[in-house]
């Protein structure tokens, strides 16, 4: 402020001073010169106090202003860099994050996996065993009827032999032979 102030008292000085040489170096020159020149000199001190007065102070505040946002965005832009790392951190544990999740899953899937066999591989057990005792339960009850069948048969082939040698003599000896074995006892438990 006070060097513009300086600048312009020294300008208005050398215009004065260049007039004044002029005038001096011309001696039939303009008549109103002086009054130019101190018309001049009232002018640009008047445009000199009100740069000073009015000018320079919106300049400053104008300078204060940007001086203020430049501070404030150097707070934003720290504060942004400080959002972006800790974004950055916060990818960088994600990145883990999620690999862990995966091994998780990988080891949940496997043990599931494991799981879902060993009761695959019991249910089968089961079946089969409950099937290899359905099998021997029709297997014995396979034999028994054939056993009874074979028997029913064994009875009718010795009933045709029997029926076969059957004949008169032979029926009347057989109640010969079982009359004389009864006794008067087993006659009266009868």
């Amino acid at each position: 402020m006070p060097m513009i102030l300086r600048s312009a008292l020294l300008l208005v000085l050398a215009v004065a001073a260049a007039s004044a040489a002029e005038a001096a170096g011309h001696g039939d020159g303009d008549p109103n010169l002086q009054y130019k020149l101190v018309n001049f000199a009232i002018l640009a001190a008047g445009i000199g106090y009100l740069l000073v007065k009015v000018a320079f102070p919106a300049f400053r505040n104008q300078q204060k202003q940007i001086l203020d946002g430049m501070a404030q965005a150097e707070v934003r832009a720290k504060e942004a860099a400080a959002q972006a790392a800790e974004i950055d951190r916060r990818m960088a544990g994600l990145e883990a994050e999620v690999a862990g999740l995966r091994e998780k899953a990988k080891a949940e899937m496997a043990a599931e996996a494991e799981r879902i066999t060993r009761e695959t591989g019991q249910a089968i057990e089961k079946i089969r065993r409950s099937a290899d005792a359905e099998v021997a339960a029709i297997g014995k009850a396979a034999r028994q009827q054939l056993k009874r069948y074979s028997a029913g048969l064994a009875l009718d082939l010795a009933k045709k032999k029997i029926e076969s040698r059957m004949d008169g003599t032979v029926q009347a000896e057989l109640l010969a032979r079982f009359s004389a074995g009864l006794t008067p006892e087993l006659l009266e438990k009868n």
